[in-house]
Formats: C-alpha cells, structure tokens, sequence
C-alpha cells in the first residue's frame, strides 16, 4: 500500500521539479491571443464547475452509504478528471498550443510519457498481485488506469490538432 500513495507522491514531486526547471530556463512565456485567452478563460471555468459537481456527488454518494472508492481516490480522481478536461476543452478550442512548435513537441512527447508510465506502474502493480477493487471499493490503482487512459488520450488530440493546425497552414 506505501508504494501506491508513493509513486504518486514522487512522480509530482518530479513534475514540480521539471515545472520549476523548465521555467527557470524559457526565454519567453507562451504568447495566446484574446481568443485563446478568453477560451482557457471558459475551460478554466467548465473544468472547476465539473470539479464542484463531482465533489458535490460524491459527497452525496457518502451520505447515502454508497463507498465506491475510498476518499482520497475519489478527491484525486476528481481533480485529475477536472485537470483533464480543462486541457481537453483547451485543445478542442484552439487554445492551448501556443506559437512555439518547439514547447508543442514537448506537451505532446509529455502526454504520452506520462500514459506510458502510468500504465506500466499499473501492470507492474498488478502483476505484484494488487487489484482494481479491494471489498467492493476501487482501489489508487485505478488512478493509474485512468491517468494511463487519459494521458493517451490527450497525447492522441494533441497530434491530430496539431496535423489539422499544419493542414490549414498549408491551403
């Protein structure tokens, strides 16, 4: 159970790091125009919304003795769920590439760096025995599964955006 809260732990620590690194060393910040600034405006806004409801119903779930997952499961799940769809609404509306091809490389190389380690994490756990329920509840496995589902997902409509955006360069 400690490796489970762990990697969690050491692979955010990571990316803070890896934030902070980053940032130290850009030259330049991401430059959007008004409409992709009032875009991420609204996605900021769907995704905090989805984030209350989500809180909201599992709260009520809890209230009726409905235990489907523990409560640190269902809280990250839920701020994960919201941190993905904020890029995915960013990414539908054009407005979360910047002008940079080069940071747009590193977002998309990211996305699927992150799938593929969620998903080994996830079969290495497995393999150790560990399941997905645990007494009728999901266990932190299933934030690998879902992470590993979602960060490919994203990966995949980050390349088609990006090949459409080239499509339309090119007319």
């Amino acid at each position: 159970m400690l490796d489970n809260v762990l990697f969690p732990i050491i692979i955010a620590v990571v990316v803070v790091l890896f934030v902070a690194i980053a940032r130290l060393f850009r030259n330049k910040k991401a430059n959007y125009d008004e409409r992709q600034l009032l875009a991420r405006n609204a996605a900021y806004k769907g995704s905090f919304f989805f984030l209350l409801i989500y809180c909201f119903a599992c709260g009520m779930l809890r209230l009726f003795d409905v235990k489907w997952a523990d409560t640190a499961v269902q809280m990250f799940l839920g701020i994960f769920l919201s941190f993905v769809l904020f890029i995915a609404i960013c990414m539908i509306k054009d407005a979360y590439f910047s002008d940079s091809p080069k940071r747009n490389f590193y977002s998309v190389i990211s996305f699927f760096w992150f799938g593929i380690l969620s998903f080994i994490n996830l079969l290495i756990n497995l393999s150790r025995g560990e399941a997905l329920f645990d007494n009728g509840e999901l266990t932190t496995l299933v934030l690998y599964a879902v992470s590993s589902i979602c960060f490919v997902v994203l990966g995949i409509l980050a390349v088609i955006k990006i090949i459409l955006e080239k499509r339309g360069a090119e007319k």
